[in-house]
Formats: structure tokens, sequence, C-alpha cells
């Protein structure tokens, strides 16, 4: 089972809506709670590259969904030229974007070659490995790290930690 889907959509709010029902076929492919899961992060990066890009209406964004049979692998492109998020707080209500993308994923990462480029992985069915942290400025979505090299990846435990316990859902 491998698929690749990929769809582009102008650089407006209403690309939210789209971009999830872009993902409309793979909830037969998927458990359910890894399908709301992928829906509600799909959300949060076309949300911020809405926002962060800086695009005009008319500039393209670009979705592209990998799925085989091990995982899911979502990307966002934008134009732009890419943002450092703070980090969240209790309280806030508005940057928690990345957060639910870190929390939710297996990994993520960022590239910023030509515009930017923000993915996530998630297991099509094991969510054991979930939360493993962002992996920063890989060349290409399908590189994978050879045998004996792991992905450079930058854990934030310690934010995890603390915030974890002042976020009530």
């Amino acid at each position: 089972m491998s698929q690749t889907r990929t769809f582009t959509f102008r650089s407006r709010p209403e690309a939210v809506a789209a971009a999830r029902r872009a993902l409309d076929g793979f909830d037969v492919l998927l458990e359910l709670g890894v399908f709301y899961d992928a829906s509600l992060c799909v959300s949060e990066l076309v949300t911020n590259a809405i926002i962060h890009a800086e695009a005009e209406p008319n500039q393209e964004l670009r979705l592209d969904v990998q799925l085989d049979a091990d995982t899911l692998r979502v990307t966002v492109t934008d134009p732009g030229n890419g943002f450092d998020p703070p980090q969240p707080s209790a309280g806030d209500e508005s940057g928690w974007g990345l957060y639910i993308v870190d929390r939710l994923s297996r990994r993520w990462g960022v590239d910023r070659a030509h515009g930017t480029r923000v993915w996530f992985e998630m297991p099509v069915a094991d969510r054991t490995h979930v939360g493993a942290g962002r992996v920063d400025e890989l060349p290409e979505p399908a590189a994978e790290p050879e045998d004996d090299q792991e992905p450079r990846v930058r854990r934030r435990a310690v934010a995890r930690l603390r915030l974890r316990t002042q976020v009530t859902l």
C-alpha cells in the first residue's frame, strides 16, 4: 500500500478547510485516531503557512500526502521564509500549532531551502513513538538516514513537561 497525493491551494483562510478535505479517503486507510490527528496537524500547518508566509492571496500553498505501509507523511510548502515560533505558555490563546504537531506526530521538521516546507510523520497504526520531536533541516522528505546514522533530533522535554502540567483539555 503506497499512495501519494499532491494538492495546491490559494493562500487564503479557506485553504485550511480545503486541506482537511484533501485527506478524505485516507480515513478508510488509517486508524481513526491517526486520521483525526493528521487532520488537526494539517490544519495547524496550513494556518501557519497562511499567517506567517506573508504570501499574497493568489500565491499557492502545496500539500503533499504520502502513505506507505508504516508511515503517513504530510508536507505543507509555502513561498515564505519561515518563522521561529515562541514557546507558548499557559493562558496563550494562539501559538500552539507547532506544539500540537510536536505532540501528535512521531517526528516533524522544517526545510527552508526553497520557500518553507514543514512536514510531519505519523505511524499508520502504532502510536508508541508519538512526540519524538522536531527534526531540523532535512534535505529532502524522501531522504532517510543511513542505517548507522540517526537524524538530528532536537528534543524539548523540559518545555513539554512544564507545558503538560499547565495545559488542561
